[in-house]
């Protein structure tokens, strides 16, 4: 005689041996093992059993070891009690300004982020961020820095036992590839024409831009006090480097008498402290050209040409070498980059209405 016990799609063959006995096989610890029993009641509730156990995952857990079991218990713990995105990203902004970072771009990021998903940090899949990336419509630098501080705040949140995965969902999801195309500078009049039709607490903001090649950041976490103008060099703190190392900046002659001529904006600051994107509307509702990172950019191929040194303008810059000589060296003429570097101040000229 023989019977058949399922549970879902798992199922076991019952038979009567001669002995009088029901037998089957089952599998435990990876082996097969074979099960007896005395009549066939206790046959199939023990036979159920097992393929309810087997269905349901305990079979397996039942074979892991103390501590394998622990850690899966802690693992399982730690997903339970994860905290919500809104609130990790909140902690790790506060970890962040306790370390001095400026945290304004990285703040704006998370905090979309977050607002598109308000669940627990563990809960969150690599195809939500990939789908989250996808979606932002921007180019490939900007797609790579969003994902990069994704991934810095789902470590931290590693670090801090709130997310207990491994490898975290971004670090699950690829940057994207960059195009190798030319970068855009300003021309040495254009450059001069932004200057002019800027307000008067941005110039000096836009001309260390041009004539220092710092970032954008870095100019808005600049303090009065971090331009050495007596001994021609400006400071550029850890805090506010995107490469969290402090390097010096040579102040040229032209980049001197902006500074001689100008005032420290509100808290002692080099630069306003409201979006460059105002600058930029100001400038092109006068008829200026705006190229997006375009001081920098231009400081770098101008610089190349001026003292022929990939590896003196990426330490002035506070790039690699590589990047230097990919995008800047041989790029501009000696003769245009003397006409840049002698842009110096200025007075503004003020329209009055008549």
């Amino acid at each position: 005689m023989t019977e058949t016990v399922k549970v879902g799609g798992f199922s076991v063959h019952l038979w009567r041996a001669t002995d009088g006995r029901w037998k089957w096989r089952t599998r435990k610890a990876g082996k097969r093992v074979l099960c007896t029993a005395k009549d066939i009641h206790k046959a199939r509730a023990k036979a159920k059993a097992q393929l309810v156990a087997l269905r349901d995952g305990k079979e397996v857990l039942a074979d892991l070891s103390p501590s394998l079991l622990s850690e899966f218990n802690a693992w399982r713990a730690a997903r339970i009690e994860s905290p919500k995105v809104a609130d990790c990203a909140t902690k790790y902004l506060a970890h962040l300004a306790e370390r001095k970072v400026d945290v304004r771009i990285i703040k704006s990021d998370l905090e979309k982020f977050a607002a598109k998903h308000r669940k627990r940090i563990s809960d969150v899949t690599p195809d939500d961020v990939r789908v989250y990336l996808s979606g932002l419509g921007v180019g490939a630098r900007r797609h790579n820095n969003v994902r990069a501080t994704l991934v810095s705040l789902f470590r931290w949140a590693k670090l801090q036992g709130m997310v207990p995965d491994a490898t975290t969902a971004p670090e699950r999801t690829h940057a994207m590839t960059l195009e190798d195309k030319a970068v855009a500078v300003y021309t040495p009049t254009q450059f001069r024409d932004l200057l002019s039709v800027l307000p008067e607490k941005w110039r000096l903001a836009i001309a260390i831009g041009g004539l220092a090649g710092l970032r954008t950041e870095e100019i808005q976490g600049l303090r009065w006090e971090d331009i050495k103008l007596g001994r021609k060099l400006i400071e550029v703190r850890p805090e506010i480097c995107k490469t969290r190392r402090r390097r010096l900046v040579p102040i040229v002659p032209a980049l001197a008498s902006w500074i001689r001529n100008s005032q420290p904006n509100p808290g002692g600051m080099v630069s306003p402290q409201d979006r460059i994107d105002n600058a930029a509307k100001a400038a092109r509702r006068k008829g200026a050209v705006w190229v997006k990172n375009g001081l920098r950019h231009s400081f770098g191929s101008y610089r190349c040409a001026m003292v022929k040194s990939a590896g003196q303008v990426a330490l002035e810059m506070g790039n690699s070498e590589a990047i230097v000589r990919r995008h800047y060296l041989e790029s501009q003429e000696r003769k245009a980059a003397a006409k840049w570097f002698a842009t110096g101040y200025f007075p503004l000229i003020k329209v009055t209405k008549p």
